[in-house]
């Protein structure tokens, strides 16, 4: 009961179904609502088997996040100026950059709920 009130001070949150068969060490780009009506991109990553959201925006000079292999399984890639980014923190680890945005997800089932 405590943990859904505080699901609703979080914010709006979308469910996303099938995310379970994300693999180890993948990252797969995930549009929430209409991209033309100021929809979201999100960059879900699976890292030491869990599961963690990026903005698809890099921070820097409007670069994308891309989905795929993560490099030594654990880091994002803008392949724009070949920066890094933890999934886990949204810290670069390669390159001069601001932190990417980061969202909270919970898996549960397969499925993963995901606040904006």
């Amino acid at each position: 009961m405590l943990g859904r009130f505080f699901d609703f001070l979080r914010g709006r949150s979308v469910l996303i179904r099938g995310v379970g068969k994300l693999p180890e060490g993948q990252a797969k780009r995930i549009e929430i609502g209409d991209p033309l009506a100021g929809g979201t991109q999100v960059v879900l990553c699976r890292v030491d088997g869990e599961l963690f959201a990026l903005d698809v925006r890099c921070p820097h000079e409007g670069g994308r996040i891309i989905e795929g292999p993560l490099v030594e399984g654990r880091h994002a890639v803008c392949p724009l100026h070949n920066f890094y980014f933890d999934p886990k923190s949204g810290r670069p680890v390669r390159g001069v950059c601001a932190n990417a945005k980061t969202y909270k997800v919970r898996e549960k089932d397969g499925d993963c709920q995901l606040w904006l």
